[in-house]
Order: structure tokens, then C-alpha cells, then sequence
């Protein structure tokens, strides 16, 4: 019960996180915009830094955002349903994109994005589905039935 808890308010959490990222006007401020094209422009200084662009960060920023979204289905999925949890990231990036092109106007909907989100649910679920494989299964506990002769 506590798990069940655990991961319900985790899933609350990230799907906030995903909201913010993903459906409203500005994802960050100037400050941290600025933040970032510094930090992009500095990796680009460093040696083998060349191939680091905005599109290629912004590729790879969309992969790591959904890898939990990826182990978050997974979790709440039976152990050998794992690969359904990748479905149900790219099924899920599918809807936002859906939403930033016919409800949000101020948004950019790339079909790219579902990609680099479908891969980081397989990468989040591909994961869990892995340690869970290398975990002892757990016996079920059997309620108490009432004996009929």
C-alpha cells in the first residue's frame, strides 16, 4: 500500500513537471534562457564540443525528460508488461504535440519531439524492466478463504 502511495505521488509530481515543460507559454524564464545558451556555448568550447547545437541539446533534453515518464508506466505495469510503458510515453508525447499544434499557439510541435520522447520512455522503461528481471519474484499472498466441504 505504502508502494502504491509512493509511486502515485510520484507520478503526480512528474506529470506536473511534464505540464510545465510541455503545455504552457514559456518553459523558462530570460535568465534561464540565457543560462542555458551560455552553458551550451561553453560545452561547445570544450574540446570534442563542436557537435553540442541548440537542436542536438534540445534532442537530447527531450530523450532524458521522458526516460521516467518511461519507468513510471513501468512501475505501475505488471513485471512482464514493460514494453507497454514505451507505448504509452510515445502515445503520451503523441498527445502533446497534438495539443501544442491545435491548442496552443505559442508552442512549436515537432514530430522530432515524439521521437526523442518515445525513445526516452523506452530507454525509462527498458530500465526498470531490466532490474525488475534481475529481482527474485515475489511469492502472491493468498487471502484467507473460508473452506467448503
Amino acid at each position: 500500500m505504502l508502494r502504491k502511495l509512493l509511486l502515485l505521488a510520484v507520478t503526480a509530481a512528474y506529470a506536473w513537471v511534464i505540464w510545465r515543460m510541455t503545455l504552457t507559454p514559456h518553459v523558462f524564464s530570460h535568465a534561464e534562457d540565457t543560462l542555458v545558451l551560455r552553458a551550451l556555448s561553453f560545452a561547445r568550447q570544450l574540446p570534442g564540443g563542436t557537435w553540442l547545437t541548440y537542436d542536438r541539446t534540445e534532442f537530447l533534453a527531450n530523450i532524458a525528460m521522458f526516460v521516467p515518464v518511461g519507468a513510471i508506466a513501468a512501475l505501475w505495469l505488471p513485471r512482464r508488461w514493460w514494453a507497454v510503458a514505451a507505448v504509452i510515453a510515445v502515445a503520451l508525447s503523441a498527445g502533446i504535440e497534438l495539443a501544442q499544434a491545435e491548442l496552443l499557439p505559442y508552442r512549436v510541435a515537432d514530430p522530432r519531439d515524439v521521437l526523442a520522447n518515445g525513445l526516452g520512455g523506452l530507454l525509462g522503461a527498458t530500465l526498470v524492466g531490466l532490474v525488475r528481471s534481475l529481482m527474485p519474484v515475489r511469492p502472491r499472498r493468498r487471502g484467507l478463504r473460508a473452506r467448503t466441504v
